[in-house]
């Protein structure tokens, strides 16, 4: 006994964690022939009350009979994978037909759950209700609660105690390393898997208190199986998933102390039990091997049908995008097609637009030669009226010196005679320039030429009128003859008035006569254009006749096109779905081999804790206190045994349970 020591007790809580068997005779295995598997179903509000329980049953035809008898208290029950029907009699007994078959059925209940699990939360060390918890960041604080209801009575060294039915409970829950950093459990695994991190937290609620253990073992129990997990970590924008819960008693029920089984016997089957569990690590680090290899593999794969999915799905985007293109493209060429005619058109009306600019352009021309040949001798003819006009002055003066009033009255009539001829071609000049200003296709440069010889015209006919600086001195010189004498100073003024509208004219004759010069040149320049301007517009005519044959032919082939394009985009549609599904399927075998690979690392883990921490120091620390410990214990596997069903079993049926709680996520604000 001097190995015997205070944590065996522990150390044999671990082994029925673990589900692990001893020599032959100590322990013993129920038997497999299992008529009744239960499975309930329980839905949790995210603060871990109950919201709905539903139980699923199978009933295996072991013997292949045609009718079935089980006792259930389950309501609104129903077969989920068949026709057989059954018949329900008193105290909740079903008769099934089952034509051979196993029963799969359904149902529902509002029955007290045996076990249960509370979640609470807090955030920077203050309690906070999960929904009042979405989107938010600190530090967080999540408390599971196991526990366990579930009792029976048993005679322990002689009297009655009441004793917990054992129940192994193992909650697992994912944090996004996004938003989960600094992650730490109680008691439990954390395993990293890309961009989560995978929280497998376990329990065995009621257990400690079952054992009686002494205050020293509690608390060695309490730091690795407690009825209560704390998970801790620093929290950004929060949001959970579900948190699943399987709480099941079957891994008590595959562990038999013998009834005749005194203290030797166990220690025997604890050296027993060192050496199994050398050979169960040996084995379960070959399987963690093999499984990060497949994993790793399956990665690859994976990975592979992301880029054929990836792939696919640019494929289909593309030809949708191609289909699309071409219709737009084959709009264009339709636009194209009506562009060209109205182009070819507005061709043919060009051409015809020149032909008629042509032709203006002409008449233009000739008029303006005909205004330069009139205009051209104005200048010189001017000279000369000018040269008489001086004369007529001077005369004037020396008449007003002589007295001479009848050659003064001679030079006056011809001074207005003079002034009424130029005062006469002007107005005709005038209605020259007037006629070509109406003609068609005028440029701006010749519009502004004439603009600017009609108003050097209409200077003209002002200085020449007969209200005119000119016409006035002319007047006062005619009206003055018969006071001539007396009137001399003004007859000067008249001559010096004269000089005022002769040097007008000279100014205004000069402006006329280069405008007109500038306009007949210009023209000239413009009418050495004609011809090539009449052939561009003819060869425009005859390219505009190839533009619209090959437009129609681009029409012609468009439709074709279109067609193939929408079949190619219909094709890569139905590519891209089945390339989706086989992707999400890819991500369901991945995510499973990545759960099978850390199951087994944590298999390896607690395989080698127990090595280490139980079955190592089970050799060096068992004592007299086991014996107690052991007669609970087997109290313990005979209580799991006996429960069987949840909602009910018949009598002789062999049956096991198990239970699933799902809580409901948080989701944050974008999801």
């Amino acid at each position: 006994m001097k190995y015997l020591k205070k944590t065996c007790a522990v150390v044999l809580s671990t082994a029925m964690l673990l589900g692990l068997t001893v020599g032959e005779g100590t322990v013993a295995f129920a038997t497999e022939d299992v008529e009744k598997e239960e499975t309930v179903y329980v839905n949790l509000k995210d603060d871990g009350t109950v919201d709905q329980v539903i139980v699923s049953d199978w009933l295996k035809n072991v013997t292949g009979t045609g009718e079935l008898t089980d006792q259930s208290n389950l309501k609104d029950i129903k077969n989920v994978k068949g026709e057989e029907t059954y018949k329900a009699g008193q105290d909740g007994k079903l008769t099934w037909q089952t034509e051979n078959k196993d029963i799969y059925y359904q149902g529902t209940t509002d029955e007290e759950l045996p076990v249960g699990v509370k979640i609470s939360y807090q955030l920077d060390g203050k309690n906070i209700l999960p929904s009042e918890l979405k989107g938010k960041s600190g530090e967080l604080t999540i408390t599971i609660q196991y526990e366990n209801r579930a009792t029976y009575e048993d005679e322990i060294e002689g009297k009655k105690t009441e004793l917990n039915t054992p129940f192994l409970m193992a909650s697992a829950v994912i944090f996004p390393v996004d938003q989960f950093s600094n992650v730490t459990v109680s008691q439990g695994k954390i395993v990293s898997e890309g961009s989560n991190q995978i929280l497998v937290v376990y329990g065995m609620p009621g257990l400690s208190e079952s054992l009686n253990l002494s205050d020293d073992l509690q608390k060695e129990m309490d730091k690795k199986l407690s009825d209560t997990v704390i998970i801790q970590a620093d929290v950004t924008d929060f949001s959970i998933g579900s948190i699943y819960t399987v709480a099941t008693s079957d891994e008590f029920t595959d562990i038999r102390l013998e009834d005749d089984s005194d203290i030797n016997d166990v220690e025997k089957a604890v050296d027993e039990l060192v050496n199994a569990t050398d050979d169960l690590l040996a084995g379960s680090e070959d399987l963690s091997d093999g499984l990060s290899k497949l994993q790793s593999s399956f990665q690859e794969y994976a990975a592979g049908v992301g880029d054929v999915t990836k792939g696919v799905s640019d494929l289909a985007d593309g030809a949708g995008k191609l289909a699309d293109g071409i219709s737009k493209y084959t709009d264009g060429v339709k636009s194209l097609m009506e562009g060209t005619n109205q182009y070819v058109s507005g061709t043919k009306s060009l051409v015809e637009g020149v032909n008629s600019y042509v032709e203006g352009e002409k008449l233009i021309d000739s008029g303006a030669a005909q205004l330069y040949t009139m205009t051209k001798g104005f200048p010189d003819q001017y000279n000369q009226f000018s040269n008489g006009l001086a004369s007529y002055i001077s005369g004037v003066n020396e008449l007003v010196n002589t007295d001479n009033t009848q050659a003064l009255a001679a030079g006056s009539a011809q001074v207005s005679e003079g002034i009424s001829q130029i005062n006469g071609s002007l107005a005709s000049l005038k209605e020259t320039v007037a006629d070509l200003a109406e003609a068609d296709n005028l440029t701006e440069d010749q519009k502004a030429a004439l603009a600017a010889v009609s108003q050097n015209i209409a200077a003209l006919e002002s200085a020449t009128s007969s209200s005119s600086s000119l016409g006035q001195g002319a007047a006062t010189i005619a009206g003055t003859m018969a006071s001539l004498n007396a009137k001399a100073p003004e007859l000067i003024a008249g001559g010096e008035s004269i000089k005022s509208g002769d040097a007008a004219i000279k100014e205004g004759i000069t402006g006329v006569t280069a405008g007109v010069s500038s306009l007949y040149s210009g023209l000239q320049s413009l009418s050495t254009n004609n011809d090539t301007l009449l052939n561009g517009a003819k060869s425009l005519n005859e390219k505009g006749a190839e533009l619209t044959s090959g437009a129609g032919q681009l029409t012609k082939n468009t439709t074709t096109l279109k067609s193939s394009a929408n079949q190619l985009s219909a094709g890569a549609d139905k590519l891209s779905k089945g390339a989706s599904k086989l992707k999400e399927s890819t991500k369901d075998v991945s995510s499973g081999v990545g759960e099978l690979t850390s199951g087994s690392v944590d298999l390896v883990s607690g395989i080698q804790r127990f090595r280490l921490d139980g079955t190592g120091k089970l050799q060096k620390e068992y004592d007299d206190t086991i014996k107690t410990v052991v007669e609970r214990f087997r109290s313990l596997t005979e209580g799991a045994d006996s429960y069987k069903s949840f909602s009910g079993i018949a009598d002789g049926m062999d049956g096991k349970v198990k239970f699933i709680f799902q809580t409901a996520g948080v989701s944050s604000d974008d999801e």
